[in-house]
């Protein structure tokens, strides 16, 4: 018998409704200017940005990308930064300008992947575009992030726990997401629905994001030196599965959806199909299973095969 759920999901129409009325307060008439006037011909109320979100906490589940942080792929170039300009000239430890200052203010430049950190990963990454002659290449080949469709992007969570098999693999290898994991869940917590955004939970990234060289365990680790267990990631009959159901985003703590060991299959399986996901993600721990709303919005750049991203989601306050 399936259990009732412990927590209502939060209908992804409510929560539009709050940001677009958010939106029309912040763009109504100032109080000197004329007010529209409503039934009565009193002036319309608005309501106070912080009124419509008053009933839910924004959980950040991004990580913080910086030169001493495990932020790329274990194989990949690390992210690098230079101050470009600040508030006065700079001098280099041999008494010389270290770059020219421009004007009182405080300016960086960044040599960094697409994959970085919290990262979107979108259909062209993986599907070869048509007309390439690739194996493989179909129309999704060419849906790159630019034109990616963002509602899509957003939608009530659903967090599968798999922290019970965090580092439960070989060296080299991620344990397994099966697709009856995926099933047993949903006999507890009820099917996963069409729009729903699903969330791998594995404690990944909360207990492997640290600062270099205990770093060093987030990627180095299981992807180059194989002398650590990766994070936990689903085979690919789970991405047909959920495709299935109408389930278009998805999320981990992991590194990336799929495997230490080699992550093709499971890329290709539902990028194939116009699915999308962020990988990296943190404090998954602080989502239920169901009940929080999930959005991820990335730097939009013509031709992305993926996204640096910032993901949040807003999760209900407990009554007291």
């Amino acid at each position: 018998m399936m259990r009732p759920m412990t927590q209502p999901a939060l209908p992804s129409s409510a929560l539009m409704a709050a940001l677009l009325a958010l939106t029309v307060t912040a763009c109504a008439p100032r109080p000197e200017a004329a007010q529209p006037s409503g039934a009565s011909g009193a002036p319309a109320a608005t309501v106070a940005p912080a009124a419509l979100f008053s009933g839910y906490d924004v959980v950040d589940l991004s990580v913080t990308v910086a030169e001493n942080m495990p932020a790329h792929w274990g194989t990949s170039p690390a992210f690098q930064r230079w101050t470009y300009n600040w508030f006065e000239q700079q001098k280099d430890h041999h008494g010389n300008d270290y770059f020219a200052s421009e004007g009182p203010y405080f300016g960086q430049r960044y040599l960094i992947d697409e994959h970085t950190g919290t990262q979107s990963d979108f259909p062209a990454h993986f599907v070869p575009p048509p007309g390439s002659g690739l194996p493989g290449a179909s129309p999704m080949g060419a849906m790159t992030g630019e034109k990616y469709p963002v509602e899509r992007m957003m939608g009530a969570a659903v967090v599968i726990d798999a922290s019970d098999i965090r580092d439960k693999a070989e060296p080299g290898r991620s344990a397994v997401i099966t697709l009856e994991r995926v099933k047993q869940w949903e006999t507890r917590h009820g099917a996963i629905k069409a729009g729903e955004v699903v969330l791998f939970r594995s404690g990944y990234s909360d207990a492997y994001y640290k600062p270099m060289p205990e770093g060093m365990r987030m990627t180095y680790a299981p992807v180059v030196a194989k002398t650590a267990p990766g994070w936990p990631a689903p085979e690919p009959a789970v991405m047909e599965y959920l495709h299935g159901k109408g389930v278009w985003h998805m999320g981990t703590d992991g590194a990336s959806m799929g495997p230490c060991e080699g992550g093709q299959a499971v890329h290709v399986a539902g990028l194939k199909h116009g699915m999308s996901w962020e990988e990296m993600l943190t404090n998954l721990g602080a989502l239920p299973e169901r009940g929080a709303y999930y959005i991820a919005l990335g730097v939009k750049v013509r031709g992305q095969s993926g996204a640096i991203s910032r993901a949040v989601a807003f999760t209900p306050k407990q009554q007291k």
